[in-house]
């Protein structure tokens, strides 16, 4: 697994390439067809990159200050990937939040970086850059779409130790250009089944007739 990241470390080549893949996302989830026409891109992109980009330094921030945060989810989820292997029949030993394998002997590490915050925030920040949905479909759209997307993180990270324990193919870099897709399916999900907000409709008073006296 790749190692932590942490913004004061990032050279600017790689804060660059953050602000692009902020920006990539954006653009995709303009391009989608049910945004189209709604807003301008102007305004959708510049919304989602300060989310994004906000997110993505306040998970930097609470490595840096709160390490133990993320060293105890990789923890658990080392723990609960090393049970989902054993139950497929692969032998494996978990300490902290290093997964090894045996026959043949392979070590995983389950850094912060492997955690999916970049796929959450990335998420997090189109819906919130939808301001034609209410609260309450916003919140709805958060909460379902970030257990999908849990799920879809603690499936890659597994299926990448099984299949590279199996045929020897590091397999796990590959996972980064679905990503982007997976998030970009689940967001169109909730574009799709959470209609927008609607203008309240403005009861109209039936006009009385009148009637001439002859």
């Amino acid at each position: 697994m790749i190692e932590a990241y942490s913004i004061s470390n990032l050279p600017l080549v790689a804060l660059i390439l953050l602000v692009v893949v902020s920006a990539a996302f954006g653009v995709a989830g303009y391009l989608i067809p049910s945004r189209r026409g709604h807003r301008s891109f102007v305004v959708f992109l510049a919304l989602f990159a300060f989310a994004f980009l906000f997110l993505v330094f306040l998970e930097a921030a609470v490595l840096s200050l709160w390490r133990s945060v993320h060293e105890t989810l990789g923890g658990f989820t080392a723990r609960l990937a090393g049970s989902t292997l054993s139950s497929l029949g692969v032998a494996n030993s978990v300490s902290d939040s290093t997964i090894t394998v045996e026959n043949p002997t392979l070590l995983f590490s389950v850094d912060p970086a492997c955690l999916g915050g970049m796929l959450f925030s990335a998420y997090i920040a189109l819906v919130l850059a939808e301001l034609r949905a209410t609260n309450r479909q916003l919140i709805a759209g958060i909460l379902i779409g970030l257990v999908l997307l849990l799920a879809f993180n603690f499936f890659r990270i597994t299926l990448s130790i099984y299949l590279e324990w199996r045929t020897g193919v590091h397999v796990h870099d590959y996972f980064y250009v679905f990503n982007m897709v997976v998030v970009l399916l689940v967001w169109a999900g909730w574009q799709r089944t959470l209609s927008p907000r609607r203008a309240k409709a403005v009861p109209q008073v039936p006009q009385q007739e009148s009637t001439s006296a002859e």
